[in-house]
């Protein structure tokens, strides 16, 4: 086992010390799902990539190995930086939960090396049979040990009776804002989902001083709005066009988020965010293709140290899905007595930030970033 350790070592990558998110993968996953509204955790998504990795071999392992940076030390030393969020709690509870879990078909026994090697990871892999009553225990499954909060995590269409392996990660985040956004306050506003489309949405406002910047290379606007637990907070980045949020992306992706953040200046501003619940459930494989993972979703016999008998075997999905809900509720009250508005009828110069076409987002503290998304359509 000690030379299984030392050929299947893991990295512990962290891309500018977790200050911006891995390029390529950030990309392939927005570009895949750019039309709708996404929320993914990176360094999640390539921890849970692990249960693959290390039960394949040859040309599978070298993709995987180099899409998702992983080299150097051992799986046992391996610790996502952003898995810190998970012992956050509020009140006894948890702001965050991960559960990973990797089904293999049931006839295809795993190996005792594979089992004894992944002892050192947060998730379990287990055989299970592809049938509708597995589906609905794995369903289940979640709810109870997540919360009902969590909502579908396994779709049907993605639970096949010919399946053979499906890695599912999800996560749910949970966590008020510091400041109340008055109810009062939450009415429709147009959101623009493109040049022919627009819906009336709820939309919540508040008005008070938050950290606030114009990103003119960017042409964009970014507002800082913090969470009532220790330093986390989201940052919201709007393109200046409402179908700019494509190229806004590409020149995100290399940039150091953190010192976006850092960069924007305390003002009084005029905010106004969808109030919605965001349930983004991924299947990664057109992303991981994206990036040049192919070969683990085709039938092979490279699956040699996860599998007791060298057969061929394929990976049929991964699942990467988080579930957060943008809601009007926070620790302290509103601001202001409205909060509507009253601040442009008391002050000079106050700024807006209104969500009102397509996004990006980001939740972070001072030195991770553990979510990104964007909010494109209704």
């Amino acid at each position: 086992y000690v030379l299984l350790l030392i050929l299947l070592g893991i990295s512990r990558y962290r891309a500018q010390k977790n200050s911006q998110l891995p390029d390529e993968l950030y990309a392939a996953i927005v570009n895949s799902f750019s039309n709708r509204n996404i929320m993914f955790s990176t360094e999640m998504i390539r921890s849970s990539m692990l249960f693959i990795y290390v039960g394949v071999e040859e040309d599978e392992s070298e993709q995987i190995r180099k899409a998702m940076h992983y080299r150097g030390t051992h799986l046992s030393e391996y610790k996502p930086k952003t898995q810190k969020i998970f012992a956050m709690s509020v009140k006894k509870a948890p702001v965050a939960k991960s559960l990973t879990r990797f089904y293999v078909r049931q006839n295809m026994k795993m190996s005792t090396e594979y089992r004894v090697f992944m002892r050192h990871t947060e998730g379990r892999a287990r055989n299970i049979a592809f049938a509708r009553e597995q589906l609905d225990e794995v369903n289940t499954f979640y709810s109870h040990e997540m919360g009902e909060q969590i909502g579908q995590v396994v779709k049907e269409s993605w639970w096949k009776p010919n399946s053979q392996g499906l890695l599912v990660n999800a996560i749910f985040f949970n966590l008020s804002w510091e400041r109340t956004f008055n109810p009062e306050a939450t009415y429709p506003r147009e959101f623009r989902v493109n040049a022919t489309k627009s819906v009336m949405i709820p939309m919540m406002h508040e008005d008070s001083k938050f950290a606030f910047g114009i990103l003119g290379n960017l042409k964009a606007t970014a507002v800082l709005v913090p969470f009532s637990h220790g330093d986390l907070r989201m940052l919201l980045i709007k393109p200046d066009q409402p179908d700019g949020l494509a190229a806004l992306q590409m020149k995100l992706q290399a940039m150091n988020i953190l010192s976006v953040a850092r960069n924007l200046t305390m003002m009084d501003v005029f905010v106004g965010i969808p109030k919605f619940k965001i349930h983004s459930d991924l299947e990664l494989s057109p992303a991981f293709e994206k990036m040049g993972i192919k070969d683990i979703f085709k039938p092979s016999k490279s699956f040699s140290t996860l599998l007791h008998r060298n057969t061929n075997f394929r990976i049929d999905g991964v699942i990467h899905v988080v579930t957060f809900e943008f809601q009007d509720q926070g620790i302290g009250t509103p601001s202001t007595d409205v909060g509507n508005g009253s601040l442009t009828h008391t002050f000079n110069g106050v700024k807006y930030f209104l969500a009102t076409h397509p996004f990006a987002f980001y939740i972070i503290d001072n030195t991770s970033i553990y979510f990104a998304g964007h909010v494109t359509s209704f």
